[in-house]
């Protein structure tokens, strides 16, 4: 239809010129809804090539199998017509410049790939052109040289071209409209070499409807030139005498209207529904908003449980708007918050073991930017160590108090009671008053019970090591002095003589101060404290090799103060960090054996539950453990439960 409805008339010459051949082709072909012109002129260094033919016949027959004018076809086109002219089986290498038109009669696209122009007129006047895909081209758009276009002497130099390999890159132009009385004219090198573009105008400027004419015109202009060493020229004349107009444009752009309309109310509609639900999402993203702020002013005011509300609503909010971000953010505050919480739980409680752990890992959840947060679980964990610090002088305490050693059970509840004020625990400080207040009980009891047991010749007997001591001290035995005056202090405490007992205590004092004032001039005295010293610091290393933590920080702390006596700060130092290790390495012991009991429970819990698989699992888990500490009578235990693991098991799967 569109074909008989509109009409194009063309006319061509093509010539060999000067040559022995005309390597020049053009053909054409009109279909109902499309027509195709193909203009190729061969790239040669010899009399004849067939390849503008090639390209030629290559292209119309792609055109004639899938007529179209789209761009990508068109590319489509060229590639494979390049493809076939690289794979020819001829002696030489067959190149050519090519330029295809293809219109729908109401428009036109061309591709092009050479030096073969495309010129096109609009009511007598010039209206576009094709671009010289050449060096030539490109050198005087820059500006870089001032010769015509025609005579400029890399006019030949081309970047694209049907036959290059490598890269290949056609140009394909949009689509122009096509008017009545529109003509399009296709040439070759011959032409554009001898005659220039303004007399190509002023000739077409004349044209009648017949294209003919117009050729021949321009065959005369070309050949009246003379030109020595005329190339190959084809001139094409397409005259539009009258263009395809669609019958139903009308209809189609009232219909079209109508569908703007529509298009147009719809876009409204949908800009409303978007302004409230926007509207509505701000709203939400606003409470959202607030609802973190909220979260994070609890969190620093120290109101976790309020936080934690806050922060479960935030969450809901960012989950039903999909902020994934806010969403992970709030997630990792909840769990913070969990575990903090339910750590502040058990500090409560005096559970402090599992506060530490779930206030350190609430501490690696938490946000390195609120220091509010951090600095609360820091001092948090600072009191624990006080505590477990206490715990630990208190149960050296209990350890020296059982042992009989009440002077060292009394400095460690001292120690106890000082840290417990510290971190203002007032349980922990009673309990260290109780034990202080158990020592001053016992030693009273024993007073007592000696009061009842002293007799007469006991009385004497403190009488006489008095004088004892008096006269070893005349006589310059300071040690034996010594001891008899500390003989009469038992004696005198335990039957109550305050009086004796001061003078015993003072004659002691003077023993002492006398004793201190001999050992300080002998080097063999001083070698004994050292040694004293040094044993105890061993004793404390072999109950650390034994695994016996408890009383090598017992043996260190009596080690560290006797260095410290000695005025030997730097052993004594050196002993403290043996204590620490001592007490981190109790610790430790602690938690695994804390660790053993849980995994232990974990077993007797699947065993109730009759989950037999995991219970002996969990069991031979615990069995390990409880070897790594040598805890020989638990891993036996261990070896019973499993055995009545087996059983049970045995008896279900028989029952079964």
């Amino acid at each position: 239809m569109r074909k008989s409805n509109s009409i194009l008339k063309t006319a061509f010459v093509s010539e060999a010129g000067a040559q022995l051949a005309n390597n020049d082709y053009f053909a054409y072909i009109e279909l109902d809804d499309y027509a195709c012109y193909v203009l190729a002129s061969g790239i040669t260094d010899f009399e004849t090539s067939d390849a503008a033919k090639n390209a030629v016949e290559h292209l119309i027959l792609s055109f004639e199998e899938k007529p179209s004018m789209a761009k990508t076809t068109l590319l489509q086109y060229m590639k494979e017509t390049n493809e076939r002219l690289l794979n020819s089986l001829s002696a030489t290498r067959l190149k050519a410049s090519v330029i295809m038109l293809v219109t729908d009669y109401e428009k036109f696209r061309y591709v092009s790939a050479g030096n073969v122009r495309l010129r096109m007129y609009r009511q007598g006047r010039f209206f576009m052109k094709s671009s010289d895909m050449s060096l030539a081209n490109d050198l005087i758009k820059k500006g870089e040289s001032d010769t015509p276009l025609d005579r400029h002497e890399e006019r030949h130099n081309l970047y694209a071209y049907l036959g290059k390999r490598g890269s290949f890159e056609p140009h394909v132009s949009k689509k122009f409209k096509m008017l009545d009385a529109d003509i399009i004219l296709l040439y070759s090198q011959g032409l554009w070499e001898n005659v220039d573009e303004q007399e190509l105008d002023e000739i077409l400027s004349e044209a009648t409807d017949n294209p003919q004419e117009s050729v021949d015109i321009l065959e005369e202009v070309l050949l009246s030139r003379q030109p020595n060493n005329l190339q190959c020229y084809t001139v094409v004349a397409i005259f539009a005498n009258k263009t395809y107009r669609d019958p139903e444009r009308e209809r189609k752009r009232l219909r079209c209207i109508k569908i703007a309309c529509v298009v147009v109310l719809i876009i409204i509609v949908a800009a409303l529904v978007i302004y409230f639900i926007n509207r509505w999402h701000n709203k939400k993203v606003d409470a959202l908003h607030e609802a973190m702020i909220s979260a994070q002013e609890y969190m620093n005011a120290g109101n976790f449980s309020r936080a934690q509300t806050k922060c479960t609503e935030a969450l809901e909010m960012a989950e039903d708007l999909d902020h994934d971000l806010d969403a992970a953010d709030l997630k990792d505050d909840l769990m913070m918050l969990d575990n903090l919480l339910r750590a502040e739980e058990f500090f409560n409680n005096r559970h402090y073991q599992s506060a530490y752990e779930d206030y350190m890992r609430a501490l690696q959840i938490s946000d390195a930017t609120n220091n509010t947060v951090r600095d609360y679980i820091q001092g948090r964990l600072d009191r624990i160590e006080d505590q477990s610090d206490m715990s630990q002088f208190m149960n050296l305490g209990d350890v020296l108090f059982r042992n009989g050693d009440y002077d060292g059970a009394e400095g460690m509840y001292i120690r106890a009671s000082e840290k417990a004020s510290a971190v203002h625990d007032v349980e922990g400080r009673n309990a260290a008053f109780d034990a202080l207040e158990k020592i001053y009980d016992k030693r009273a009891e024993l007073r007592k019970d000696a009061l009842q047991q002293l007799d007469n010749k006991k009385q004497q007997a403190m009488a006489d090591a008095m004088r004892k001591g008096d006269d070893l001290l005349a006589a310059g035995d300071i040690e034996g002095a010594q001891k008899a005056y500390l003989d009469a202090r038992n004696l005198s405490d335990n039957i109550a003589d305050r009086a004796a007992t001061s003078a015993a205590l003072d004659k002691v004092a003077d023993a002492r101060v006398k004793k201190d004032l001999a050992e300080k001039h002998s080097e063999e005295a001083l070698q004994k404290r050292n040694d004293d010293a040094e044993q105890l610091e061993k004793k404390g290393d072999d109950a650390m090799e034994a695994g016996d933590y408890l009383s090598a920080q017992m043996y260190y702390v009596s080690a560290t103060d006797k260095y410290n006596a000695l005025s030997n700060p730097q052993r004594a130092q050196f002993v403290q960090s043996k204590y620490d290790a001592a007490q981190e390495q109790f610790l430790e012991a602690q938690n695994k054996k804390h660790e053993a009991e849980t995994v232990e429970q974990k077993a007797r819990d699947f065993y109730v539950e009759k989950n037999y698989a995991e219970a002996r699992s969990t069991a031979e888990q615990a069995k390990e453990l409880y070897n790594a500490l040598n805890m020989k009578s638990k891993a036996e235990e261990m070896d019973i439960l499993m055995q009545q693991i087996a059983t049970d098991n045995a008896i279900a799967d028989a029952l079964k």
